[in-house]
């Protein structure tokens, strides 16, 4: 069963062995350009200065617990509460044997169901890059739809240049998405 709890810092060492096992590309493509390769826990306790998981900071993140285990991790984050809109961030699923197996599906549409029915949002936005097939696949499954293109967001170490899509899901559009998906049995 997979559930979502708030992460505290003392769960940043394993976020950290985790994005360190890859490579500084992995690592832009979990967090964009915040941090430096390797990424450290002083580098995260700096960037989360204001503190984590409170309207305050402005960022709540989510242990991604599979059967009591910790899977992963995904954050909330960049609230406006005028629009009333957030966006998903460094969404991780931390070892790759967990990848691939519907854990993602199952926390995002989670950190969904608490954004529009906890938060009051109207609108939860991500990006992703253009490449990362697997995960846009996954984001769409729960009910995101690309809404803007941008090219060239950051060249890798390979001299590749990766372009980026956002996605946006609305509240509505995910309230009629699980209706449907209820009447279908899913």
């Amino acid at each position: 069963m997979i559930k979502l709890e708030l992460l505290s810092e003392t769960d940043f060492p394993q976020i950290v062995t985790w994005v360190n096992q890859y490579s500084r590309d992995f690592m832009v493509q979990w967090s964009g350009k915040t941090y430096e390769y390797p990424l450290t826990v002083d580098q995260m306790k700096a960037h989360y200065s204001r503190g984590i998981n409170s309207i305050e900071s402005d960022v709540f993140i989510y242990k991604i617990m599979d059967d009591g285990r910790f899977v992963g991790s995904v954050q909330l984050c960049r609230f406006n509460w005028e629009t009333r809109e957030a966006v998903v961030g460094r969404f991780l699923i931390g070892e790759e044997t967990n990848r691939g197996r519907g854990i993602g599906k199952k926390a995002l549409n989670e950190l969904v169901r608490i954004g529009f029915h906890q938060f009051g949002l109207e609108t939860i936005k991500l990006n992703v890059y253009e490449f990362n097939r697997q995960a846009i696949k996954c984001y769409e499954s729960v009910g995101f739809r690309k809404s803007l293109y941008r090219e060239k967001m950051y060249q890798d170490s390979n001299g590749v240049w990766w372009n980026n899509f956002e996605m946006t899901l609305r509240k509505e559009d995910w309230l009629k998405q699980f209706k449907e998906d209820i009447v279908a049995g899913e």
